[in-house]
Order: C-alpha cells, then sequence, then structure tokens
C-alpha cells in the first residue's frame, strides 16, 4: 500500500515527508487557488521536497 498526501499546503507535506509515510504528492489546480499561492511556484516547491 502507498500513501499519498492530497494537498497544496507546502507546510503540511514538510511536516509529513520525514515520517517516511508519504509515498508522494497529488493536488489540483482548486487546492491550489485555495492556498492563495502562485501555480508554477507551488508546483516547484512540492517537487523540491
Amino acid at each position: 500500500m502507498k500513501f499519498f498526501v492530497d494537498t497544496a499546503n507546502i507546510k503540511e507535506i514538510e511536516d509529513l515527508v520525514p515520517t517516511g509515510f508519504v509515498d508522494g504528492v497529488t493536488t489540483n489546480p482548486s487546492l491550489i487557488a485555495k492556498q492563495g499561492d502562485d501555480m508554477a511556484e507551488t508546483i516547484k516547491a512540492i517537487c523540491s521536497l
């Protein structure tokens, strides 16, 4: 079984990745829009984790 975080919140992802339980991140434009962040920058930040 694999676990994916479904969020655009960078802080949430940063907190969860070190646990070792997260296999990846899913997100979508509406989640990024709710954060109020730039889509390209958010995707770059997620990929850098």
